[in-house]
């Protein structure tokens, strides 16, 4: 054999070896890919739930009878505003939160340290850990897709780009 054919040979070898760990690069890029999609799905589902949960805590600070008539006129209009949405509304969200702010402002004391008023805490913390995690999961998702290889050799498919929710989720300032 001669030292030209071993160096082809070597030659060819590195550059399947190359290859190879190319391959091996984009498969496991691609699925961690994935599973950031997956993560963000699941976030959004998450935020959509706790909106659904708070939505139940405050019908029953409601059906209680702590607060005054037009405050419960608001709050029970945009909560049926709210149910009557068949998809996530954030601008629906973002007034009811600042609704449920302002009632509380103003009836400070009166939705009683009491259990509603934990669930109540609860349900606003939840939501706001929920919407943080969300955006969270979008911008780790979209600066993964911006990267070279995925832009560049279509790694993300035909999968929606996720995108960062801005709403108001401030939970009102309960005592206790």
């Amino acid at each position: 054999m001669e030292l030209v054919d071993l160096f082809d040979v070597l030659r060819l070898a590195t550059a399947g070896v190359l290859l190879l760990l190319l391959g091996l690069y984009l498969a496991m890029t691609a699925g961690r890919l994935d599973r950031l999609h997956v993560r963000y799905d699941a976030a959004l589902a998450s935020l959509e739930l706790q909106f659904a949960l708070r939505a139940e805590v405050v019908a029953e600070v409601l059906s209680e009878g702590f607060i005054d008539p037009v405050s419960t006129h608001l709050l029970g209009r945009a909560l049926a505003a709210r149910r009557a949405s068949t998809m996530l509304d954030l601008e629906l969200e973002g007034e009811l939160s600042e609704l449920l702010r302002e009632v509380v402002d103003a009836h400070e004391g009166v939705v009683a340290a009491t259990e509603l008023q934990q669930e109540l805490r609860s349900a606003c913390n939840r939501v706001e850990f929920a919407y943080r995690f969300l955006n969270e999961a979008a911008e780790t998702t979209l600066a993964m897709r911006h990267r070279f290889f995925i832009k560049y050799l279509g790694l993300a498919g035909h999968t929606a780009f996720p995108r960062a929710v801005h709403c108001d989720v401030q939970a009102p300032d309960l005592v206790g």
